[in-house]
């Protein structure tokens, strides 16, 4: 009989769900990694995506920020499920590989934003990146380097896993999320003044794609908060916002303020010239939210069997808010944008007050 590992967890008011993992198809290292972390259903994931990965592979999830070290130190930092992953060859560099994670900046106009090489860039006159989403075994925010130190051995201490490497892992607080959106919010204001999208939405979109993760970037190469494409989205915000082509750079899009920026314009780009026609608000939002995900030509094709946007419009203007809500929902020819316009728009609610 193959090794199984059953893994169990439960939705809000749902009835606890179980599915069987089969220990044989991973690594004996990794293996024994889940048994270990059977009770932490999401550091178990977590290692379940990214056993065997390299830094160019594992690109699995935007929520993801992966950093290879050249001491064969390995970080991985999930900013949806709220957990940091660390592992080194021994406690020594484990040690250091803590401290750095604590202390870090993150700043994407810093550092080498294709391979995070120098991650654990410290400034001592700003606040750390994790600050206030991470606290200490004494439930303190973590600013300093003495404090960082202590946390690291404590974490060493009781929470170390060991086999032929060393590593621990490292849950944010309860409200991380909260926390960390609430960087980009002043952000995602001036964009909303700027280009008549509603900050909620802005919002709702943003950590649906990223997080919050400034360093995103899928497999497609979308990148940064709002997982913006330098040759679709982003040709189109210079060619019809800013007036002259352009495709821009990896560095630009991963700054937190001109992707919010450029990812916003594209969906005025989006309201005013690519779903022109859509009369009700909602509709045109709900119509925006799809096409962000899934370009308007699917909207159309979802709509119309020729494609025919004319027609789609005409089709989308005689249902209702809710018909529509439906057939987005329920009948759009992309699977990942279906459940897409659900989640952001379950997430709007959250932002409604900004």
């Amino acid at each position: 009989m193959k090794p199984t590992l059953l893994v169990c967890f439960t939705l809000l008011l749902s009835p606890l769900i179980c599915h069987a993992v089969q220990l044989s198809d991973y690594d004996a290292d990794v293996a024994a990694l889940l048994l270990e972390y059977q009770g932490d259903g999401d550091v178990a994931a977590l290692l379940r995506e990214y056993q065997g990965t390299t830094a160019s592979s594992a690109m699995a999830r935007p929520s993801v920020l992966t950093i290879k070290e050249q001491d064969d130190a390995s970080t991985y930092v999930d900013f949806e499920r709220g957990i940091i992953l660390i592992e080194t060859p021994d406690k020594v560099l484990l040690k250091e590989a803590i401290v750095q994670v604590l202390l870090t900046q993150i700043d994407p106009k810093l550092i080498d934003a294709k391979t995070a090489q120098d991650f654990g860039l410290v400034n001592k006159g700003k606040k750390p990146f994790f600050w206030g989403q991470i606290r200490d075994h004494q439930g303190e925010a973590i600013e300093y380097s003495w404090r960082a130190e202590r946390f690291a051995d404590y974490l060493i201490k009781h929470k170390l896993s060991q086999d032929s490497r060393v590593r621990v892992a490292i849950h944010m607080v309860a409200e991380h999320t909260k926390i960390a959106g609430g960087k980009y919010i002043h952000y995602s204001q001036a964009a909303s003044r700027r280009y008549g999208v509603s900050t909620e939405l802005i919002m709702a979109i943003m950590e649906t794609e990223s997080s919050f993760n400034p360093m995103a970037r899928s497999r497609s190469n979308a990148l940064g908060l709002m997982q913006v494409k330098a040759n679709t989205a982003g040709r189109d915000y210079f060619s019809l916002i800013k007036g002259y082509k352009h495709t821009p750079s990896s560095a630009y899009l991963y700054d937190p303020q001109k992707n919010i920026d450029l990812g916003t314009g594209y969906l005025q780009i989006l309201s005013k010239r690519y779903l022109v026609g859509i009369n009700h608000p909602k509709k045109l939002e709900y119509a925006m939210i799809s096409s962000y995900n899934g370009g308007s030509g699917n909207l159309w094709k979802s709509l119309d069997p020729q494609a025919n946007r004319t027609k789609a419009i005409a089709r989308i203007n005689k249902m209702s808010v809710s018909e529509f809500y439906w057939f987005l929902t329920n009948r759009h020819i992309r699977g990942e944008t279906r459940n897409y316009l659900k989640k952001v728009s379950s997430k709007q609610k959250k932002y409604a007050h900004l």
